[in-house]
Parts: C-alpha cells; structure tokens; sequence
C-alpha cells in the first residue's frame, strides 16, 4: 500500500505530473435578489395609530367626534406618515356611515381587540401612537373612560399597553379628567399627552378639535418651531395646541377649565410645559428677553420626535 498514495496524489494534481496549471477560473456569485419596498421600510421601521372614540353621546356629539376622528385620520396620514391601513378607528356605539373605516361599538372587547391586532404586526423599531376621545367621569376613586357598555378605568387601560416596548410610543388622551391616565400609562421611552390635570377639570374638552386641526395643517418653522431647534417635533405641536387652547379662553374672557400637560421622562407626572412659552398674559412666563426652550427633564423626548411623513 506504499506505492497507492503517490499515485493518487499525482493523478489528483497537475503540479506533481509537470503539467502546467491552468487559471483560475473566477468565482461567480449570484446576484442578490433586490430587497423587497417593505423590507427596505422596515429599517426605519413603520408608525401604526390607534384612535379610540368612547361613547360621544348626542347626536350632535357623534357628528362633531365623527368630524374630528376624520381630520385626525387625515392628519396621521398628512403629518406621520400612517395610511387608512395602519390605522385602526373604533368609534363610539354606532360607527357612523361617513365613517367607513371605523368599527364598533366601542366597547371594552373591540377596544382590546384592537389593541391585541396591533400588538401583533408591532416591531421593536417601529413607532405607536394612541389617540383617544370621548367622556370620562370620576367616582371619587378613580376616573373611568365612558364606552358603550361597561366603562374602562385609567388604571386597566394603562394595563393593556403594559408591554409595548416599540422605539416610539406617543399616547394623547383628549378627555375630560384625562390628566388620571398619566399615571398608569407612564414608561421610560414613552410621551403621555393630557387635556386635563388630574384634577376637577369634567369638562368637556376643546383639544381633541385643535389638536386634530393643527395635525393636518401646514406647519412652518418661522412659525411653529416654538422651541427654536430647527425642527418640528411632537414636543411643538403640543405646545402650539396647548398656547392655541390658552388664547381660545382669554379671547372669550373665559377661566380655563382644561390644563393640557405633558409626561415623556417616564415618572407618571405630567407638566404644563406651555408655560414657558406663553406670554404673562396668558398666564405663562415666556420673555421676549428670553430665546424659548425645554426646560424640565420632561419634553426631552418629544422634542426629539420628528412631524415626518418617515418616522
């Protein structure tokens, strides 16, 4: 068996026959298949909405939520970059005709259904945002989001949302008596928008209508970059709202009776931070003196939000 090895080896290479190499032949690879539009998307990651109209009551309180839904819709569209497709409307305790893309009735199960749709299609680099109307009262305990059939506390709907953790959630409860739902939803990485102080503020509120118009609306640095940073941010938009909301009051020589505050560092307390950019008549401290900025840990993260069709 002595003799078996080198013969193997000389038939197996030109090198030990004397013959001479031949090239190299050049490697191919084949080329990669183009990376489907989605997954391309899916670097950045994708926004999803859910907007949630509890019980609105009257008829004339069911066209007026029904107006409001709809602007918020083509807002998120216009100014965030979700399409009719991301966004999931439940509306109320019958959802109007002029509104086909909503279903109902707004009960716990379909709210929670919705929740658990969207949970499933969620990703950790995409972003949430969470926008709820209607009515709430306040039972000395806690304060319940009125719906058709058994009404929801501030405490289980915060529960529902316990275990998101995608890279951008933004939650605006437009309420009355909203500012209790600061609380329970509260997380590190999170921005909760209120219309109210966790206080005896039970009316009805106007944010939800300005809230949606200035969503739709054309932005423009020069004049709505309130905190001067080159941007528009989520952080603006609040406080563009929350100044709008102060001035609709004074005009009609009216005590206000909603508060709109903000929590984005994850502590459950939310601030007024329009303060600082509301002139003294307005019951604010900004100066002209003054270049306007964030000043408190919260509004931190909100400025950093980007009013982007691209999340």
């Amino acid at each position: 068996m002595t003799w078996f090895l080198p013969l193997v080896l000389a038939a197996a290479s030109p090198a030990v026959t004397g013959q001479p190499e031949p090239p190299a032949k050049a490697e191919t690879k084949p080329d990669a298949p183009a990376k489907p539009v989605a997954e391309a998307q899916a670097v950045a990651g994708l926004r999803h909405a859910l907007i949630f109209c509890g019980h609105p009551g009257d008829a004339d309180h069911v066209k007026s939520f029904t107006a409001t839904v709809k602007t918020l819709g083509n807002g998120m569209t216009k100014m965030l970059g979700i399409p009719a497709e991301r966004q999931h409307i439940v509306f109320g305790a019958d959802p109007p005709k002029d509104l086909p893309s909503a279903t109902g009735p707004a009960t716990r199960e379909s709210v929670i259904a919705a929740i658990d749709e969207v949970k499933k299609v969620l990703r950790p680099e995409d972003g949430l945002w969470v926008v709820c109307l209607g009515h709430c009262h306040f039972d000395g305990r806690q304060a319940w989001w009125n719906l058709p059939g058994p009404d929801i506390t501030a405490t289980e709907f915060g529960k529902l949302f316990a275990d998101v953790t995608c890279r951008e959630q933004v939650f605006v409860m437009t309420m009355s008596l909203s500012g209790y739902f600061v609380r329970p939803l509260a997380r590190v990485n999170r921005v909760v928008i209120a219309a109210t102080e966790a206080d005896a503020e039970t009316n009805e509120t106007t944010f939800p209508s300005i809230f949606a118009q200035f969503l739709v609306a054309d932005l423009t640095l020069d004049d709505h970059d309130v905190d001067k940073d080159g941007k528009l941010t989520l952080f603006d938009l609040y406080v563009v709202v929350a100044k709008e909301i102060a001035q609709n009051y004074a005009s009609a020589e009216q005590v206000a009776s909603e508060h709109p505050q903000l929590d984005d560092d994850g502590d459950g307390v939310g601030h007024e931070l329009q303060n600082a950019f509301l002139p003294k008549e307005l019951g604010g401290t900004a100066s002209d003196k003054k270049k306007p900025r964030v000043t408190h840990r919260d509004g931190l993260l909100s400025a950093r939000i980007v009013l982007s069709p691209k999340p």
